[in-house]
């Protein structure tokens, strides 16, 4: 597997997992000074003085054409085995020591915010002057020193990318970083003394990756572009002149601020790998709480997030690359399935979670590999698309009534892999994409299509994700080939509905997944910002989180495994996210194993408690007491339905927001009374504070 802007990732994302903000002050006490000096003919005492510069500019050169001096992070990375695949550049201006003046001490700090979860302790971090190049910061890459001219040509890294490394002078100061976060120093008083000799040498300094590491060892620094001052990057240097004895010290300063939030409060925290039996390439979330999943390879499985523990739980029929969704009775509903690639089978299955059972439906009058299944309004569902048993794209959506399967002969359709469809308020069918321009499908009789408005992103999303954020509105990020790191919204309640851009993803991606959370943002996770069907060099390991009140993006910690194609993401009823799969096809290793991120909102305070039991159905316009000690501070409560992920699409989830007042002893809570916004099928009710903390989800199937 090759990696490059998954540096841009596996470094500032491989693998934040908890970043911590202690910060270790190594402070030095003993710091020589130098012998006075004559001046006009007195002896006068020489002044020792401080100067701590900011760089005027920072970036780090990746293994690719990228430059990064925008980014808040600063990284280091080796790979593959023994190379280096990052190093940090920066420069600092020295005019404000006085010329001529004796450096007793120059100390590099940069504040540690990231490493890598192997065993090796520590990683070594030699400085260097650069010579030869004066790069321009803001356009240096890893292949050229200001955008257009080339670092000296070595083959230090991998495919030959120069990286700087013939453009250095020897290690001026040698650190091993240990992985505890906070401030670490390099001495690097040679360099600065030469500088000040000299100035015209001045072309910065470079601090290398560890050539002696296996791959995918790392740390990670803050920037100068850090929101937090105190974390950003220093030059110390301790000097002195001639100079008349200095004033009197200032008064002291005022107390400190308080201390920051911890960092998992603001980027939220990634568990450590466990092992799965399979590749959970297609995920479920069911009623009672537990996840089901399959892949190309294996049994599918059901998996206790209380336990850890799986379940085999053998199929009927061969299930990779089906479409699903949830029957109203919260039975998952499985169409199509896996012959070869490209050539799909025309069965359904039924899964009962409370029977731990598959039970087979009768078949479809196509084979479909690669569909989606969409639950209607009126509780039939819905496949469409795919390819049939010889291969051939299946034009024709057909939609289960619960005993039978009926064509939409008049609906004929040539459609991507998996399309994007929603439920839109007028019952018809929103269909988002991949392709263009986006349609509508109207179920009744036979069928009917009719076109709707285009993107603006004029390329395909393939591969990106789309989710109904709130009732009519859907969110569409990323995908197409080269990927990219746009979005777009559509709100389908206006009679005009379009498409219109929303803020950016920090990093382009594709085979990614977007997951609702309980306050309403959208987690985006994984996937690859290189050009390419499933590109593991530019995989992304940062998460982002979209902000639908701001439109803006966050940028979050970072996973450990790159999961690319085939990866899913699945909100789970404790507010955790599961990321898992990778691999069983498209080049890419097998991931049999998962993740667990917890977002920011478990680390802001106390999160509210629903105490009584919760009616395990409703109906659709009901009221329902939802028992809580919390009710004064309750901000929101969401109904968001369990989610059914593969292959970047989720064709279950969507959030709808409730209404809510409080009463003695809790909340009264208003079920939502259109169809169209809640289709029925199971859903989680979840309690938000007003500091954005939601509650475990309590369960319920809506009908």
């Amino acid at each position: 597997m090759h990696r490059s802007r998954f540096l841009h990732t596996l470094v500032p994302t491989l693998a934040v997992f908890a970043i911590g903000t202690v910060l270790l002050h190594a402070c030095r006490d003993d710091r020589p000074t130098a012998p006075s000096t004559p001046l006009s003919g007195a002896i006068l005492a020489e002044t020792a003085s401080t100067a701590v510069i900011p760089p005027t500019g920072d970036t780090y050169l990746n293994i690719d054409a990228g430059n990064y001096a925008t980014e808040q992070q600063l990284n280091l990375y080796t790979w593959p085995d023994a190379k280096p695949a990052n190093a940090i550049v920066m420069k600092f201006d020295l005019a404000s020591i006085p010329p001529g003046s004796t450096v007793s001490s120059a100390t590099l700090t940069l504040n540690l915010i990231a490493s890598d979860a192997t065993t090796d302790p520590t990683y070594v971090v030699t400085a260097h002057a650069i010579v030869n190049k004066n790069p321009v910061l803001t356009a240096a890459t890893g292949y050229t020193y200001d955008g257009v001219d080339s670092w000296t040509t070595n083959s230090c890294c991998y495919n030959n990318v120069p990286l700087a490394q013939a453009d250095i002078g020897p290690p001026a100061a040698t650190q091993e970083v240990d992985k505890t976060p906070g401030l670490k120093q390099w001495d690097v008083t040679s360099v600065v003394r030469g500088w000040l000799t000299d100035p015209s040498t001045n072309f910065g300094l470079l601090l290398n990756s560890d050539p002696s590491k296996l791959r995918d060892r790392y740390r990670t620094f803050s920037s100068s572009e850090d929101p937090i001052a105190n974390h950003r990057p220093t030059l110390t240097v301790v000097y002195n002149r001639p100079g008349p004895p200095p004033p009197p010290p200032p008064p002291p300063p005022p107390p400190p601020p308080p201390p920051p939030p911890p960092p998992e409060a603001r980027v939220g925290q990634w568990s450590t790998v466990f092992p799965a039996p399979i590749v959970q390439l297609h995920i479920h979330l069911l009623p009672n709480g537990q996840v089901l999943s399959w892949g190309l390879n294996g049994d599918p499985q059901v998996w206790d997030p209380l336990t850890g523990g799986f379940t085999a739980v053998p199929a009927p029929s061969w299930l990779f690359c089906a479409g699903h969704d949830f029957l109203p009775d919260g039975r998952l509903l499985v169409a199509g399935g896996h012959i070869t690639n490209d050539h799909g089978l025309p069965n359904a299955n039924v899964f009962d979670a409370a029977t731990g059972s598959w039970q087979p439906a009768p078949a479809m009058a196509h084979g479909r590999w690669y569909p989606t299944t969409t639950t209607l309004a009126d509780g039939q569902m819905l496949v469409m698309g795919g390819r049939d048993q010889a291969g051939a794209v299946v034009t024709t959506p057909e939609v289960w009534n619960g005993s039978g399967w009926r064509s939409l002969t008049t609906a004929n359709l040539e459609t991507e892999y998996y399309p994007r469809n929603f439920v839109a308020p007028d019952g018809r069918v929103f269909y988002a994409g991949e392709d263009q321009p986006s349609r509508w499908l109207d179920v009744s009789g036979t069928g009917s299509w009719s076109d709707g408005p285009r993107r603006n992103f004029t390329g395909g999303r393939g591969y990106g994700s789309a989710v109904m954020y709130a009732p009519g509105k859907i969110l569409y990020v990323g995908g197409g080939d080269p990927p990219t790191n746009t979005a777009e919204i559509i709100d389908l309640n206006q009679p005009n509905p379009a498409w219109r851009y929303t803020g950016s993803m920090a990093f382009a991606r594709r085979q990614m997944n977007a997951t609702l959370l309980p306050t309403g943002d959208v987690l985006v996770t994984g996937g690859t910002s290189g050009g390419g069907f499933n590109n593991p060099v530019g995989a992304v390991h940062v998460s982002e989180l979209w902000n639908p009140v701001t439109g803006t993006w966050t940028t979050l910690a970072s996973n450990a495994v790159t999961r690319i194609y085939h990866s899913t993401a699945l909100l789970l009823p404790d507010g955790r996210v599961l990321h898992t799969g990778s691999g069983d096809g498209g080049g890419s290793p097998d991931e049999r194993n998962y993740e667990l991120y917890s977002p920011p909102y478990l680390f802001q305070g106390p999160r509210p408690a629903i105490t009584d039991v919760t009616p395990s159905t409703v109906g659709y316009g009901q009221i329902v007491f939802v028992g809580t000690p919390d009710g004064g501070s309750i901000a929101k409560v969401t109904f968001i339905r369990l989610g059914s992920v593969t292959h970047a699409s989720d064709m279950g989830q969507r959030m709808v927001p409730l209404t809510f007042q409080q009463v003695n002893g809790g909340l009264s809570v208003a079920i939502p009374e259109s169809r169209t916004s809640a289709p029925p099928g199971p859903y989680m009710l979840f309690l938000v504070s007003g500091n954005g903390v939601p509650s475990e989800a309590r369960i319920m199937l809506l009908q």
